[in-house]
């Protein structure tokens, strides 16, 4: 992006794609690096999520996915041996699932590349600066939510 044009002349939804980006290649580095390229895509939320006790039908639900987009995303996860079913006899949901020892440490390595972003993020702002930023976003997830809700 062009460094001499005013924040305010960006595109808000232009500047939120172009950060999440950041993220996403910093964990297809970390994952690469540690030979787990084969995550698919939204992988990282899944087995991130479930390594920090969510539910895939949770996580599934809010990546907001097709029915078909998550039936393709278990199975993938699943064919690569990420997430395998979980055997808790009490558990009735067919969506019970838990990380694999490979799904572990897929979930530590997109922690880790997560983190090393967050860390250059925090010693490039202020604190006020990073807290304002993480304030608009839980605002524009605010929106969001409202939004749907309003669908509904």
């Amino acid at each position: 992006m062009e460094q001499n044009k005013p924040v305010n002349e960006f595109p808000v939804p232009a500047l939120l794609r172009q950060a999440r980006g950041t993220y996403g290649l910093a964990i297809r580095i970390r994952l690469s690096a540690e030979g787990l390229s084969d995550l698919p895509k939204n992988g990282p939320y899944m087995v991130g999520g479930l390594a920090n006790g969510e539910s895939a039908e949770q996580l599934l639900r809010e990546m907001s996915l097709s029915d078909a987009q998550c039936e393709r995303l278990l199975g993938a996860l699943l064919d690569a041996h990420f997430v395998e079913a979980a055997d808790d006899p009490g558990e009735m949901d067919a969506l019970a699932l838990r990380n694999t020892e490979k799904g572990l440490r897929a979930a530590r390595a997109v922690a880790e590349a997560i983190y090393s972003v967050n860390h250059e993020l925090s010693r490039m702002l202020t604190p006020e600066e990073l807290r304002g930023f993480q304030n608009a976003l839980v605002a524009l997830s605010d929106i969001k939510e409202r939004t749907e809700e309003s669908l509904h």
